[in-house]
């Protein structure tokens, strides 16, 4: 089982403080949360879209699939976060692809049930229209960095990410691989590795293993600004 209960995030997270308890109580009876362990793919891209899918523990990321397992990472996920909101709309399959980075609790609610609480519900569906625009503006910015900026932009820019938004931290303790960073850059493993390693010896950041610390973030973000 989950080692964080469903009843308790509908309870103690805010994303579901808009809710009434017959809606908290309509998502435990048309919902499944389940333990998905590292690596194993939580959706499919191009699979039909049945369920709305909440990260509850744990850590995901979603991705388009490319030719010759050369992905693309467009979202690092933390609890709480959703996946599948895009297909509530006109929308019958999925995206994107999105799999576990580390052992994760996942709740997969029933996409009717959850359109039939957005109809009910004024205050939760502007929320999720507000969460659609925020994803909007984020792949708006993935898109700009990957078409207008160098690989040393790029990747300066997934860093910043990784520190700013997902760990919100100078330390990058996240059991992301090379692979992953490079990935979410948009550029080979190799690459991400040998970038890693010359701003770890400029001192820039601090590689320690796995753990990533950001020394001299005012310089990435003139590596993003340059391009």
């Amino acid at each position: 089982m989950p080692k964080v209960s469903l009843e308790q995030v509908l309870e103690e997270h805010k994303l579901f403080s808009l809710l009434t308890q017959e809606e908290k109580q309509s998502i435990i009876e048309n919902s499944t949360h389940l333990l998905y362990k590292k690596g194993e793919t939580i959706c499919k891209q191009g699979a039909f879209a049945n369920h709305i899918i909440v990260i509850t523990d744990g850590l995901a990321k979603t991705y388009l699939e490319g030719s010759n397992d050369k992905n693309l990472i467009i979202d690092i996920l933390k609890p709480v976060n959703w996946i599948g909101l895009s297909s509530v709309y006109n929308e019958t399959t999925y995206n994107f692809s999105a799999a576990t980075i580390i052992d994760s609790s996942i709740c997969l609610i029933e996409k009717q049930t959850f359109i039939d609480i957005l109809s009910q519900n004024n205050e939760f569906a502007n929320q999720i229209i507000g969460k659609l625009c925020r994803n909007s503006k984020h792949f708006f910015n993935k898109i700009t960095s990957l078409g207008n900026k160098q690989l040393h932009g790029r990747f300066a820019d997934a860093l910043l990410y990784l520190s700013n938004k997902v760990a919100k931290n100078p330390v990058i303790e996240l059991s992301i691989t090379r692979k992953e960073i490079g990935e979410l850059a948009g550029i080979s493993t190799e690459s991400a590795i040998r970038l890693l390693s010359e701003l770890n010896h400029d001192g820039i950041i601090k590689l320690d293993g796995k753990v990533i610390t950001i020394l001299k973030e005012n310089l990435l973000v003139k590596l993003s600004q340059i391009g």
